[in-house]
């Protein structure tokens, strides 16, 4: 794995990040889907196995969390990039702070607000980590997989690995989710 040209995957937007993802795509074969449409879910599925099943088509950049996040901790991985088999290259991004923040509230920041405070600020600094590739365990599920590459990446860049989705910054957490915490809690009060 080194520094090279790469297919993306990801939401599809609007405004001005809508016309960079046209362009984008115009260039090299990127996965571009709508995240409220399920039916979205199987065919990004179907695309991400063609691509990665073409040997000219290039690699693919995949932010698993499916969200930006806060640069502390590594959120929970979708599942969906780990069940199409092949090989996974691990990359670890931390950013330093010290600089310019690089996350992205887009709940509190449109694009361009974004751009402007990125472009105005004193630097970006990031270290970057190229880790050894990883290979789906023969009877490993795809859930187990993605846990076992997110704490490989977690532990590089020194952040802290949480089992919770990262989408809970945009919305609230599922009623079963909460039931199991509170069970937890529970137990634990109780000295279980």
């Amino acid at each position: 794995m080194c520094d090279n040209c790469y297919s993306l995957i990801g939401q599809r937007h609007g405004g001005f990040l809508g016309v960079l993802q046209r362009a984008l795509a115009r260039a090299s074969p990127h996965i571009w889907f709508e995240r409220a449409e399920a039916k979205d879910r199987l065919f990004v599925a179907k695309r991400l196995k063609e691509h990665v099943s073409d040997p000219v088509n290039p690699p693919i950049l995949i932010f698993p969390e499916g969200t930006c996040i806060n640069n502390t901790s590594v959120m929970q991985f979708k599942k969906g990039s780990f069940e199409v088999g092949g090989v996974i290259y691990p990359v670890a991004i931390k950013y330093d702070p010290r600089f310019g923040d690089a996350f992205w509230n887009s709940s509190r920041y449109s694009m361009m607000q974004y751009l402007f405070l990125m472009m105005t600020s004193w630097a970006i600094v990031c270290d970057v980590w190229y880790l050894p590739p990883m290979y789906r365990a023969e009877g490993e599920s795809a859930i187990d997989f993605a846990n076992r590459v997110k704490s490989v990446i977690a532990k590089q860049g020194g952040l802290v690995d949480l089992v919770w989705d990262g989408q809970l910054k945009r919305m609230k957490p599922k009623k079963e989710w909460k039931e199991k915490q509170q069970e937890k809690f529970s137990k634990l009060l109780k000295g279980e």
